[in-house]
């Protein structure tokens, strides 16, 4: 997602900036198969980086695409990928993703349910010491949750605290505090893997000069511009960070960031272009770093506006897509093709749904049924992020077959996610890794920030809450399998295919995986190190 380009949504950070996306779930194995093509891609770069001993000192110096005069220090209101960089290396979650797709614990030593998964007890790790002396203790915790899902709150966390009874947490001693639900949920870890869902400290408000317990602190900031941190020496996890400085700057334009890299100025960059990942496999003068995941740049249809409120036009606009043409034309062929849902290689993805192809004369006739045979509809679009516009061009190109005139409306990269989003009648949008049960929860259900494909089925939604509280794991994939054979007979989304993260950097960085959740091994600079 430029300046808000990865935004919404990001976010897509990619998260708001696509801050919604971005976990996948805990200890089941679909997930390592995300990883692996990732390591052959490199060719032994990131086996090197893990065997050799990794060296400290040194200042690692980071690209974002930037967010503008609107970057915040403020870990819970980010809204582009360099808000949500400073937030992972300044404060530290209860949880978070690992480079093989499950969860891993960070300050929560434990998360224990009770019978019923209505009822979470958390247990912070002992130790912990904020950037000021302070200890981390259970009241920075409930500070925590109650800010961002206060009624008043604009967070983004705030929807996936309102399951959470607030009014009624309890803390069971100095480290432990147990969290009531309003509803079930059987995988309550995953909704605090989301980097907008960091621990402060108790009574924070002012984040001018922000204090947290993550691998760096504090030195200077500049909105739009960089920002400089130095090495924690009383960090949590032994031997980290490897740098003494973190250094990130915020450089709007593709181009020029690539060139900062290949020119010195910089360490690492995220979010490389495609032309310029396969321009730079080919160079070898940097390295590509390549996360294959469940990353998507959907084209969404408003299921109450017309002409999408019928669902044969939806059904239409599927079949009209040439899905392997717009792989190629939009991505050089890097990533995977779609098949209209969310989450392909994640746990409780439906792989027994057919393949949706094109059928140019199927898609002539739903439309003459509906009504809509000479469909002239405007497609909202943006450079906002990678692969977006290509795609939205390519996919109006193909509907001429069928007899439909799409006109490709180029919005700005750096308003398009807070313009006219969630708005259109037809658009597009950036999601990236999560869990299934996740992305529903912030798309499609009641209380969803951003649903985008104006998604309201009653029915939908009690069999959605019916799924997130089942404890049993082959009962609740088949409640998931349910749900997503809706929305492929009749949802609002045209998912075409997946794409990879791709970031790219210097010959002397080290310690960097593939991590699909957010560029740059998930923002987790406490493991690079500089040879």
């Amino acid at each position: 997602m430029d300046d808000q380009a990865e935004n919404p949504a990001i976010s897509r950070l990619h998260e708001r900036e696509l801050s919604r996306r971005i976990i996948l779930r805990s200890a089941l194995a679909g997930g390592v198969v995300l990883a692996t093509p990732s390591l052959a891609f490199l060719g032994g770069e990131v086996e090197r980086a893990l065997a050799d001993a990794p060296k400290r000192g040194g200042k690692l110096r980071v690209a974002h695409v930037g967010g503008g005069v609107s970057e915040t220090l403020d870990p819970h209101a980010g809204v582009s990928v360099i808000d949500a960089s400073r937030a992972t290396n300044l404060f530290d979650r209860l949880a978070r993703l690992a480079p093989n797709g499950a969860y891993e614990l960070e300050l929560a030593e434990s998360f224990e349910p009770n019978a019923k998964a209505t009822e979470w007890t958390v247990r912070l790790r002992s130790g912990v010491t904020w950037h000021d002396g302070k200890p981390l203790t259970a009241d920075d915790m409930i500070y925590t949750l109650k800010r961002i899902g206060s009624p008043k709150s604009t967070l983004s966390g705030a929807s996936t605290m309102a399951v959470i009874d607030l009014a009624r947490i309890k803390k069971l001693d100095t480290l432990t505090v147990r969290l009531p639900l309003k509803h079930p949920i059987a995988e309550l870890p995953d909704s605090f893997t989301i980097f907008y869902m960091q621990i402060v400290q108790n009574g924070a408000t002012n984040f001018k000069h922000p204090i947290g317990t993550g691998p760096f602190m504090y030195q200077s900031f500049t909105p739009g511009q960089s920002s400089l941190f130095v090495r924690n020496p009383h960090y949590w996890k032994p031997g980290r960070p490897y740098v003494d400085q973190l250094e990130m700057l915020s450089i709007p334009d593709n181009s020029a960031r690539l060139n900062a890299l290949l020119g010195g100025q910089v360490d690492c960059v995220e979010n490389l272009s495609f032309a310029q990942a396969k321009s730079q496999m080919n160079a070898e003068q940097i390295a590509v770093l390549n996360a294959p995941g469940s990353n998507i740049i959907p084209i969404l249809m408003a299921c109450d506006l017309d002409p999408f409120k019928d669902v044969r036009v939806r059904q239409a606009m599927r079949l009209i897509a040439d899905r392997p043409a717009l792989l190629n034309a939009a991505q050089l062929g890097f990533g995977n093709v779609g098949n209209d849902l969310f989450g392909r290689g994640l746990p409780s993805y439906d792989n027994t749904l057919p393949q949706r192809m094109a059928d140019i004369e199927k898609a002539k006739f739903l439309l003459k049924a509906a009504g809509k045979e000479d469909l002239t509809v405007t497609l909202y679009s943006s450079k906002a992020s990678p692969g977006m516009l290509e795609s939205a061009t390519a996919f109006a190109a193909q509907a001429q077959v069928a007899g439909v005139t799409i006109n490709v409306n180029i919005g700005p990269a750096d308003t398009y996610f807070t313009d006219k989003y969630l708005k259109v009648n037809f658009g597009q949008s950036q999601w990236a890794s999560e869990p299934i049960i996740t992305w529903m929860e912030q798309s499609l259900v009641p209380g969803a920030p951003w649903n985008e494909t104006h998604w309201r089925r009653p029915g939908f939604d009690a069999l959605f809450f019916q799924a997130r509280g089942e404890l049993d794991p082959r009962r609740r994939q088949t409640l998931l399998f349910e749900l997503q054979k809706q929305l492929y007979d009749e949802g609002g989304y045209l998912i075409w295919g997946f794409y990879p993260i791709l970031d790219g950097l210097a010959r002397n960085v080290h310690g960097a995986v593939p991590n699909p959740a957010q560029p740059l091994s998930n923002l987790n600079f406490r493991d690079f190190w500089l040879a």
